[in-house]
This record gives C-alpha cells, sequence and structure tokens, in this order.
C-alpha cells in the first residue's frame, strides 16, 4: 500500500518536471537544410531546384522553386539578365504585427549564422554576419551572411535574411545569391574635367 501511495505522489512531480524539461526544448532549424540544398545548386544556376517559369520581362525571368522551407508562404527563383545573376527567395512571414516580425527575422538570423554549408563538391564553409537591428522607424533591416573560407568560386555567395514593411504588412524574406559587385551592376563614367 505504501508503494501504491508513494508511486501516486511521486508520478505528479515526475510529469510536471518531464512537461517543464520539454517546454525548454530548442525549435528544430527547419531552415538551414533547405538552404543548404539551394547552396549545393548554387554552382549550377539553380538549375536541379528549378521548377516552371512564371514570369518573364526584358531584364528577368520568375521561375517556382521545388526546395521550400516547411514554414515558407512562397519561393523563387529569379534569373537576371544583365548582369547575369540568379537569386533563390523564400518569403517566410508576413504580418501587420512589427513584433512578430522581429521576432521571425531574429529567429531566422540565428537558425543561420554560424551554421556550416556543404556545397555540391563536399566542401564544407560556416555561414556567418553580422546582425542588422530592426528598427521600427527604419523600413528595411537586412543581416548579410557569407562564407567564412577563402574560396574565390564562392566570394559573391551571400545569404541574406532581411525584414521590409510594405503597407500594410512586415515581410520576413530569405535569400540566396550571388552579389555582382556594384561596379558591374553601375560602371563608372569618367566625366572629364575642363
Amino acid at each position: 500500500m505504501k508503494k501504491m501511495i508513494f508511486t501516486i505522489l511521486i508520478f505528479p512531480a515526475m510529469a510536471v518536471t518531464a512537461q517543464t524539461r520539454i517546454s525548454f526544448k530548442k525549435s528544430p532549424n527547419t531552415l538551414k537544410p533547405v538552404v543548404e540544398k539551394v547552396a549545393r545548386d548554387y554552382y549550377q544556376n539553380f538549375n536541379n531546384i528549378k521548377g516552371d517559369t512564371v514570369n518573364e520581362t526584358e531584364s528577368t525571368i520568375e521561375f517556382t522553386s521545388k526546395v521550400a522551407p516547411v514554414d515558407a508562404i512562397s519561393t523563387s527563383i529569379t534569373k537576371y539578365i544583365d548582369p547575369y545573376s540568379y537569386t533563390w527567395q523564400a518569403t517566410m512571414f508576413q504580418s501587420e504585427d512589427y513584433e512578430a516580425a522581429v521576432e521571425k527575422y531574429k529567429e531566422y538570423y540565428k537558425q543561420l549564422n554560424n551554421c556550416t554549408l556543404t556545397f555540391y563538391d563536399k566542401t564544407s564553409y560556416k555561414l556567418v554576419g553580422g546582425y542588422d537591428t530592426p528598427d521600427e522607424s527604419r523600413a528595411f533591416a537586412s543581416s548579410i551572411l557569407q562564407l567564412d573560407a577563402v574560396n574565390r568560386d564562392l566570394e559573391l555567395f551571400k545569404v541574406e535574411v532581411a525584414l521590409n514593411y510594405s503597407l500594410p504588412d512586415w515581410t520576413v524574406k530569405v535569400m540566396v545569391y550571388e552579389k555582382v559587385a556594384d561596379d558591374k551592376i553601375r560602371p563608372t563614367i569618367e566625366v572629364p574635367v575642363n
């Protein structure tokens, strides 16, 4: 009888302890595996993850993406004609609630900063970058991450977590792209001084 009373008294305490442990468990990193799949296809201009053509203009072609984070609202791949480059983009969160958007922006940054990405050639690099602290008086915040190792083929590779305001919503996006040098986008034209 004493054993039964002891069990009845101890069981609720164990249940409370178990629930406490579960609540402190870290949320899973669902974004990193998807960004890694995208990074593996970076050298191939995202050809293996590129879906159907959605839209075409003189300067861009937009495709669906075959790879998307579980909680993404939408994903796409954009091909830019001049200068020639590609961008993979996932819209991860959208809300009128600024605080909720900031929390998601911070969460996605934390998931990607200091994570290791392995590329198709089995080389691995750590993704690092500073956190751009949001401020409601600005309509945007942008944390750009790059690979920590020197590799000339990947020096332009960037991952960006962005928070933008466009009436009436705050939007959080994650993008993987090649950052083309500004002088190639807008070449400087020297004007002779008389």
